[in-house]
């Protein structure tokens, strides 16, 4: 419905602007931040129809993360300040995201859950266990409705290289980048579509570990956050 009130012309749209004001901040909500601080700008940038598109290239559960919210807020507001020609020169990566919630679901249908209390440990065991930890979450398998949708995703993007790269709820905030904490890993994606999905698999993996890297624990640590 909010999309419809988005296609009315101005005079008419302009009665159902505070329903489409709602419907704007309960999708920026569900999709991409709570935070107060970047609802209170992105609700004046995002349109229905780019939230629309975010939710269609949103796999599981959850938010998109800190580093796709930035990239997309910011990308928003040049598409609404530049002119045709210039918007030409600027190009947004073709990108999906997959939900934070499915974090959660990795690691329990993997027993790792009991990983998460590294962040309470001395920096000496962090480091000693790190290596253990790796190990454990690249062995770790995706439920079929996840490795269904990254298969789909595959299919849709063809034979072209991808980056699978954090974007964790508290990276890219307001005085907490994270800016190097987490992995991101390069993918030719050049083989058949079972190859390239183990390889996106174990990838996506490893990004999940990164965030038991005893860095990002102990910048966590240092900046109030370990909680």
């Amino acid at each position: 419905y909010a999309q419809v009130i988005e296609r009315m012309p101005p005079a008419e749209r302009a009665r159902h602007e505070p329903r489409l004001q709602q419907a704007t901040v309960v999708l920026i909500r569900y999709l991409i931040s709570d935070q107060l601080r970047y609802i209170n700008i992105a609700k004046d940038w995002f349109t229905i129809s780019r939230l629309a598109e975010i939710r269609a290239h949103k796999i599981g559960a959850g938010r998109i993360g800190g580093k796709a919210a930035g990239m997309l807020l910011a990308a928003s507001i040049l598409e609404r300040n530049l002119t045709e020609e210039e918007c030409t020169c600027i190009a947004t990566p073709e990108s999906y995201y997959v939900g934070s919630g499915e974090l959660y679901t990795f690691m329990s249908v993997n027993d790792l859950i009991h990983w998460n209390n590294q962040k309470y440990k001395s920096e000496e065991e962090m480091r000693a266990e790190y290596p253990q930890i790796l190990k454990d979450f690249e062995s770790g398998e995706f439920p079929a409705d996840t490795l269904e949708k990254l298969e789909t995703m595959l299919q849709d993007l063809g034979r072209k290289p991808i980056i699978v790269r954090s974007s964790s709820l508290l990276e890219d905030n307001f005085g907490t980048s994270f800016a190097g904490k987490y992995e991101s890993i390069f993918l030719p994606n050049q083989g058949n579509l079972r190859e390239n999905l183990k390889a996106l698999t174990r990838a996506i993996a490893r990004v999940y570990a990164s965030t038991l890297n005893p860095s990002a624990l102990l910048y966590r640590r240092a900046r109030g956050l370990q909680d």
